[in-house]
């Protein structure tokens, strides 16, 4: 399983979108690492199919 983190410097709730996502992992008994992926422009946006921040995939599904 892949997890991934997508966001955005200056989100305001990606920090805190990592830590619901690692209380539920945690629940679930899920020992999988976290891909954290900053965005740092437009042009990595749309190569990412970045719909906004923080954005978290499952197996590449939003």
């Amino acid at each position: 399983m892949k997890i991934e983190l997508l966001w955005f410097d200056g989100c305001p709730n990606h920090e805190h979108a990592r830590a619901l996502l690692e209380d539920v992992l945690r629940e679930l008994g899920v020992r999988q690492s976290i891909e954290t992926i900053r965005v740092d422009d437009a042009a990595s946006a749309e190569a990412a199919h970045f719909p906004g921040s923080p954005t978290i995939r499952v197996d590449g599904v939003d």
